[in-house]
């Protein structure tokens, strides 16, 4: 794999290689004629301003700043590594086309959008709620003790370090500030360990979270009943509740995506076949599915997905959501029988749609507005999160390629 070091030659300069990308992508009308080849060279800057910290297992994390509570002021993380040079000119190439760029200030505005909006942040606190009765019943006795031992009032004042959306610093701030000249203020220091603040009692808790906070406990909850190497790293008391994409009994049956289409339809809905459906390593494993990726932050040229939104000049960064549909499949617990009411079959629409548009916002949204923290890993864009999203909700995405549901829903 070749990263930005290894892309140049012997001898050759930054400013050389920017503008033999530059002429191949007029040569092959890849951007518009008036295009300067500066834009070309700020993408490839602002990919290279980001160098993460290598952790055991081979993990990447960018800044540590958001996990101590301090502004997240680092670039953004991208870690782009490409198999050849091609490769990586047609992902500059497509990183810097003014209507990629239009199309990713869109984004940025959507997820703003949605980050306020009243409706989706009610029906994440009630499905917070609502799974967090499910996976309690459902919970082991050994998962039980585990939670009692850890949230006791001795363990309760260690810093909350489980969850990885935790240490993005996007928990409620529960405990609030004292002011050490007020007496009465200082009720937030005696209380302190008899608040919990874990995951698990966030997630029952009755309090009314803003779509940032609620997305980092659900991701968080996720992460604790996943399987091993799924989500997560660490062994746990509790039991494995949430299983791997399309393979729960709510699952869909098989993964599909969206292909753009010449014929009278602009674009079809087609299964991924099996030579698609690969882990990060290339090796068969049936619950994966293809993510358009070749790593963190890095898409596979080759992909058909990848291939299929480039059309359309969607931003693309790190591959189709596996953790997206992670989230999905925990919310397929909660799905109604087919017998049930119109009612519930609504409601379960409803959460379902709050999780998919809740988190590409999460993802997306500015730091300062409750967005993810940038600096820590790249993120999943609005086409990443909703191509699975159809398959756990059909119709959630039916204009593909476009805005329009998620506009629609919002006006």
């Amino acid at each position: 794999m070749l990263n930005y070091k290894t892309l140049l030659e012997p001898g050759e300069t930054i400013d050389e290689l920017i503008q033999k990308v530059y002429e191949y992508a007029m040569k092959e009308n890849m951007l518009p004629e008036d295009t300067p080849a500066s834009v070309l060279k700020d993408t490839f800057h602002s990919w290279m301003a980001s160098r993460p910290w290598v952790l055991p297992q081979g993990l990447l994390l960018g800044s540590i700043k958001p996990s101590l509570g301090l502004e997240d002021d680092q670039p953004k993380a991208y870690w782009k590594s490409f198999p050849d040079r091609q490769s990586f000119y047609k992902q500059l190439i497509y990183d810097s086309h003014p209507r990629l760029k239009k199309n990713q200030q869109r984004e940025v505005r959507l997820a703003i959008r949605v980050l306020k909006n009243e409706k989706i942040r009610n029906n994440l606190n009630t499905l917070r709620r609502a799974l967090a009765q499910e996976l309690w019943r459902q919970e082991s006795i050994w998962g039980k003790m585990s939670y009692y031992l850890t949230t006791n009032p001795i363990a309760n004042l260690i810093p909350n370090m489980g969850g990885s959306y935790n240490l993005a610093n996007s928990y409620p701030k529960l405990r609030g500030e004292p002011d050490l000249d007020d007496i009465e203020s200082l009720q937030p220091i005696l209380n302190m360990m008899f608040i919990k603040t874990d995951r698990i009692s966030l997630a029952f808790s009755e309090e009314n979270f803003s779509v940032s906070e609620n997305i980092a406990i659900l991701h968080d909850i996720k992460e604790l009943f996943s399987p091993r190497g799924n989500s997560r790293v660490l062994p746990t008391a509790h039991p494995q509740l949430i299983p791997n994409p399309y393979k729960g009994k709510n699952s869909p049956k098989e993964a599909m995506r969206w292909e753009v289409t010449d014929g009278d339809r602009p674009y079809k809905r087609v299964p991924i076949s099996e030579k698609e459906i690969r882990s990060r390593s290339g090796v068969f494993k049936g619950f994966k599915f293809d993510q358009g990726r070749l790593g963190a932050g890095t898409r596979d040229e080759n992909s058909a997905d990848t291939q299929n939104a480039r059309k359309k000049y969607l931003p693309l960064e790190t591959g189709r959501s596996h953790t997206a549909a992670r989230l999905f499949e925990m919310v397929s617990l909660l799905k109604p029988a087919m017998s049930t009411s119109q009612k519930n079959k609504k409601i379960y629409d409803e959460w379902m749609r709050a999780i998919a548009y809740g988190i590409f916002a999460y993802w997306n949204a500015p730091n300062h507005e409750g967005g993810y923290p940038k600096s820590l890993t790249p993120i999943h864009t609005y086409h990443e999160v909703m191509d699975p999203a159809e398959d756990y909700l059909p119709g959630i995405y039916r204009r593909a390629f476009s805005y329009r549901d998620l506009q629609e829903y919002l006006e």
